[in-house]
């Protein structure tokens, strides 16, 4: 199980990390208040939220096959 544990973090930190080059770089490209970096902000945190949850819906779908608690 860890090793789905090990690999849900990863994945989360290698996503959010990417978001926020992006977020940053956009910010320096466009300035903060800049219309377009709004939506980008916003893109990033739906972005975010989105693989966060498939990410949780998955490791509780392999913690449910491996039943590692027990």
């Amino acid at each position: 199980m860890w090793d789905v544990t090990g690999w849900a973090a990863a994945t989360w930190l290698k996503t959010t990390l990417a978001l926020a080059v992006l977020v940053a770089g956009s910010w320096l490209w466009l300035g903060a208040s800049s219309g377009l970096f709004v939506l980008i902000c916003l893109g990033a945190a739906l972005t975010e939220t989105h693989v966060t949850r498939q990410l949780v819906r998955e490791w509780t779908h392999e913690a449910s096959l491996r039943w590692w608690w027990r």
